[in-house]
């Protein structure tokens, strides 16, 4: 399983939790990701032009 924590250009941080499918585009990223509180999977992109940069992590299984 995946973390991934983007940072903005305007100094917002998102949190994603079950990340996969990360992939680069030509214009910035995207992935599918879970919500931790309604537990509905979604595809979300980003532009580089909006992201000041981003970490991905791998999260142990517990």
């Amino acid at each position: 399983m995946k973390e991934l924590i983007v940072y903005t250009n305007n100094g917002q941080t998102y949190y994603f939790s079950e990340v996969t499918n990360f992939r680069p585009t030509t214009t910035g990223f995207s992935f599918t990701y879970t919500g931790k509180v309604t537990g509905i999977t979604r595809e979300a992109v980003f532009n580089n032009t909006s992201t000041a940069g981003f970490t991905l992590a791998d999260i142990p299984n517990d």
